[in-house]
């Protein structure tokens, strides 16, 4: 996926079937992904940053990250991005009811993602600057066939990816970008107007 400063939405969503009741392919708790009622309010992202949910799974640096990648996933640009659909605590939420399997994947993938951001740049990756973090997620984008050692970062890119997908799409902002109207209520039902049908 190529990314140019920050990743287009557009582009972050080419390949992948959106629409409602976008189910990503990790094996979450579908139950509880599907029940979820993912409902959000736009919020200007000052007022956003002082009503902000403490994470449940995650720890505040890992959240941090969360938050971050999914912003550069979906970004805020002409209309409201994975920040404003709070993204990050339908992933915290998801990932905290998941097996242990998908925990571990993102887990490690955070953890990889910092640590390689330490190694090359002495900073954590939500301190570096947004040239060096497109760097490193446009280098791990384009692995499609993982060696052993390219594994960790190449199921957490997909996972967050079609993490942050499925939650801002089953927002209340991105349900409106789909244009989804859903179902509209009828101030009076006229019934059958075929003649041969009238009392």
């Amino acid at each position: 996926m190529p990314l140019n400063k920050k990743v287009d939405r557009r582009t972050a969503i080419k390949g992948v079937a959106v629409g409602m009741g976008a189910v990503s392919s990790l094996p979450i708790l579908n139950n509880l992904a599907s029940a979820q009622v993912h409902q959000h309010h736009a919020v200007a992202p000052k007022v956003a940053e002082t009503v902000a949910k403490a994470p449940a799974f995650f720890n505040k640096q890992q959240y941090a990250t969360i938050t971050e990648l999914a912003s550069l996933i979906i970004p805020t640009d002409e209309t409201p991005g994975a920040r404003e659909a709070k993204v990050n605590e339908y992933i915290d939420l998801i990932v905290g009811e998941s097996p242990f399997e998908v925990q571990k994947i993102f887990l490690d993938g955070l953890a990889w993602l910092d640590k390689t951001s330490k190694d090359r740049h002495k900073k954590n990756f939500v301190n570096l600057s947004n040239a060096q973090q497109v760097g490193l997620l446009t280098e791990i984008s384009k692995i499609k066939n993982p060696a052993s050692n390219e594994a960790t970062q190449a199921k957490f890119f997909k996972a967050i990816k079609d993490m942050t997908i499925d939650g801002f799409y089953t927002s209340k902002i991105g349900i409106e970008e789909l244009g989804y109207v859903g179902n509209t209520v009828l101030d009076e039902f006229p019934g059958c107007t075929h003649p041969e049908h009238q009392a």
